[in-house]
């Protein structure tokens, strides 16, 4: 079954403008299976036809294979046969010959696999960039995904191709509304529940686009043997990183209940100072989180990447059982784990759309409140007014009259875990399901603020 294309109709405006403004440089970047080739091909499908066009994916190679690889593009799609026989010493020489006084579309794909193995490349597109594009009417369009990659050598501040691009896209997962498509044959808990489980990466969501049920979805992309998921977090990890042993071994221990940096030292041998670094780069990439409640200096972490997270959660615990062939075990192990997992995440999305709806009118903070055992999931406060939202975040299903109670004892909780002189607004209490009520209540939280909700 295809896969749609959907969203990122911002990412597309952007090429346009990018199109239009050449010559130039454009850079598309993001994690692995995020959907950077198949939007640049959606976007080259919309140009004009006869739009000379040359796509080359690049390789973790040497410099030498690259640029003949990509002479051999060029000679093809622009009909220079002489090209392919060409030997450069660099990507300025090769694009002098190609593209001088030229209109034309050049994407290299994966980028940063050329500038791993040889980060000379870099400083040859500058060249390029600066000084032979302006001689042309071209467009060239880089992606990569190896994000710390891109973000140290191509566009990072002290990079050569700093602050020359007409258009620098990081792309982000689809949120769960944008992602709602891709799970067509899903009730709406079921998707929320996919959703924890893989993430808004939209190759992650198309394998899972045939089932009904997010339990059977896991079993089938994670357990079997060539799963298509089973080994994926072990293989994004090898790919960003140098040192992947470290880094799996830091999300172990965070999943095993370590969630402060001495303890992750403690579980792991790793020393703090060198901890630090690690824990950085994981935050700065969006695979681990840093949760801080309201009101308080320390916080803790957690895998904040659902694809990792998942891995870390319901299947490296069970990697015997699996490799064993007991998947019947293993699966029924991960199921123990699953709605411990999903609700954590439903807390987050809950807490993403409150703030959402509520930001334009002075709410500035959101947290969770903790004080001498007692915690409220959600609280949005407005510190000038003197104002909050409290909300309580529940996977399961309840009756209005559970509702009730709930939204009574938040805000007896709230009364007393709420700086004095707060005055508390609105209280969601956000549920999977209302029993006896029609439909699933989901996505948008179930509130109840004194009356019952309309």
């Amino acid at each position: 079954m295809k896969c749609r294309f959907v969203d990122r109709e911002e990412e597309l405006e952007a090429l346009d403008q990018a199109w239009a403004s050449r010559p130039g440089l454009a850079i598309v970047y993001g994690r692995r299976r995020i959907g950077k080739t198949r939007l640049l091909r959606e976007w080259m499908d919309s140009l004009p036809s006869g739009t000379p066009t040359v796509y080359y994916m690049a390789h973790l190679a040497s410099h030498e294979y690259n640029l003949a690889r990509l002479a051999g593009r060029l000679a093809e799609a622009l009909d220079q046969p002489a090209l392919a026989r060409t030997r450069v010493p660099g990507l300025q020489d090769l694009l002098a010959l190609a593209l001088r006084g030229r209109e034309v579309l050049l994407v290299i794909d994966e980028f940063t696999y050329w500038a791993r193995a040889e980060p000379r490349v870099v400083s040859e597109m500058q060249e390029v960039v600066d000084h032979l594009l302006p001689q042309t009417r071209s467009l060239i369009v880089l992606t990569g995904s190896l994000v710390g990659v891109m973000e140290r050598q191509v566009v990072g501040g002290g990079s050569p191709l700093y602050a020359r691009s007409l258009a620098r896209l990081r792309l982000a997962p689809l949120p769960p509304k944008r992602a709602r498509p891709l799970l067509p044959r899903m009730a709406p808990e079921e998707r929320i529940a996919t959703y924890a489980l893989l993430g808004g990466i939209p190759h992650y969501l198309c394998l899972a686009q045939g089932y009904s049920d997010h339990r059977e979805a896991f079993r089938d992309l994670f357990l079997p043997p060539h799963a298509p998921l089973r080994h994926e977090a072990e293989l994004l990890l090898r790919e960003e990183f140098r040192e992947p042993t470290v880094y799996s071994t830091i999300l172990r221990a965070i999943a095993q209940g370590h969630t402060t940096p001495a303890r992750i030292s403690q579980a792991t041998g790793i020393p703090l100072p060198h901890l630090s670094s690690y824990l950085s780069t994981l935050e700065a990439l969006g695979y681990v989180g840093r949760e801080v409640p309201l009101f308080r200096k320390k916080g803790t972490l957690y895998i904040r990447d659902p694809l990792l997270r998942t891995w870390a959660y319901l299947v490296d615990p069970f990697q015997e059982l699996i490799e064993l062939g007991r998947a019947e075990a293993a699966y029924a192990g991960a199921m123990e784990r699953l709605p411990h997992l999903v609700a954590g995440e439903w807390e987050r999305l809950v807490a993403g759309h409150l703030l959402k709806k509520h930001s334009r009118e002075g709410y500035t903070q959101a947290g969770r409140l903790v004080h001498r055992g007692e915690e409220i999931d959600v609280a949005l406060l407005d510190p000038q007014g003197r104002r909050a939202i409290v909300a309580e975040a529940k996977w399961g299903s309840y009756t209005v009259g559970d509702v009730e109670r709930i939204t009574r004892k938040l805000l007896s909780k709230a009364s007393r875990l709420l700086p004095r002189g707060y005055r508390v607004e609105k209280a969601y209490v956000a549920v999977k399901r209302i029993e006896g009520e029609p439909g699933p209540n989901v996505i948008l939280p179930h509130h109840v603020d004194g009356t019952r909700p309309s």
